[in-house]
C-alpha cells in the first residue's frame, strides 16, 4: 500500500497542518488507498517499501541543514514543503533553497487563518464559561478586538475593524449589545460579572458564542496573544479549506 510520511527536523514546523492538507488533496484524486503518517520530531519514518517522505520546514531553517536532513532519507525523499515564510521573502527563500539543490515542492506564506487559535483554544486558555458555542469550537479567531471605552461610537468601531471576536468588559452591557448589532460573531466577556439576561437573549437569538472569564481584559489579551502560531492544528472547515488552497501548487500524484 503506498504511503507518505510527513517529517520535520524541528518542532512546530507545521507537520500536522501539512499532513491534513495532503490528505485532502489525495481524497479529491480518489486516492484513499494512500496512507499518510505524521512522524514525531526526532523519530525516523518506517522504512517500508513504497513509503515516500515529505519534509516540512520553517522558512528560517538554514539551507545546508535542510539539505542534509532531506538527503538523509535517500531515494525515499519526495521533497520539501517550506512553511510560514514571510510573503516578502518567498522568492528569495525559494531561490536560496533551490540553489542548494533542495527539491522545493511548495513555499507556503505566513497565514492569519492557520496561525489563529480557535474558539475552543481560547475558551480553554481563559478557563471561560461558554454559552451558545455549539459546533463552533474549531472556528478560528483571526482578528480579536478590544472594545472601545466609549459606548456612543461603538457600533461603527466594531463594524470598521471587522473583528471575529470582541473582548469586552462584563460591566459594559451596552457595548456588548453594540458588538452583537455590528456583526461580531463571538464575545469574550472579561471581569467575571454575570452577563445580563437581555444580552444573553440577544446572543441566543443570533447564535453568538459567549465566553465569560474571571480574568480582566489585560490578562485575557495576554493569554489570547500567546495562542497565535503555537496551538496544535485541530482541523475545522476554515483551516482545512485554507491549507488546501495554499497547497494548490503541490502535485500529490507525483509524490506516490
Amino acid at each position: 500500500m503506498p504511503s507518505l510520511s510527513v517529517v520535520s527536523a524541528e518542532p512546530l514546523a507545521g507537520k500536522t497542518t501539512i499532513a491534513a492538507g495532503l490528505e485532502q488533496k489525495l481524497q479529491t484524486l480518489g486516492r484513499s488507498d494512500v496512507v499518510i503518517t505524521e512522524v514525531r520530531t526526532g523519530d525516523s519514518p518506517a522504512a517500508e517499501s513504497g513509503t515516500r517522505v515529505v519534509v516540512v520546514a520553517a522558512g528560517t531553517t538554514p539551507a545546508g541543514d535542510l539539505d542534509a536532513f532531506s538527503k538523509s532519507f535517500g531515494n525515499s525523499a519526495a521533497g520539501v514543503i517550506v512553511n510560514r515564510v514571510p510573503r516578502k521573502r518567498i522568492e528569495t527563500t525559494r531561490a536560496g533553497y533551490e540553489a542548494a539543490g533542495i527539491n522545493v515542492l511548495a513555499m507556503l506564506p505566513e497565514d492569519r487563518i492557520l496561525a489563529a487559535p480557535t474558539l475552543g483554544d481560547i475558551a480553554a486558555a481563559l478557563d471561560a464559561e461558554v454559552s451558545f458555542l455549539n459546533g463552533n469550537r474549531l472556528r478560528p479567531v483571526e482578528r480579536p478586538l478590544i472594545a472601545s471605552i466609549s459606548a456612543d461610537p461603538a457600533q461603527g468601531y466594531f463594524t470598521r475593524h471587522g473583528a471575529t471576536a470582541v473582548i469586552i468588559r462584563s460591566d459594559k452591557p451596552d457595548l456588548q449589545l453594540a458588538a452583537i448589532s455590528a456583526g461580531a460573531n463571538c464575545l469574550i466577556v472579561t471581569g467575571g460579572l454575570p452577563i445580563l439576561s437581555y444580552v444573553l437573549d440577544r446572543a441566543a437569538e443570533d447564535e453568538i458564542p459567549l465566553m465569560r472569564t474571571k480574568l480582566d481584559t489585560i490578562a485575557a489579551v495576554h493569554e489570547i496573544e500567546a495562542l497565535f502560531g503555537t496551538t496544535p492544528f485541530a482541523g475545522g472547515e476554515a483551516k482545512l479549506r485554507r491549507i488546501g488552497e495554499l497547497l494548490s501548487e503541490v502535485d500529490v500524484s507525483a509524490l506516490i
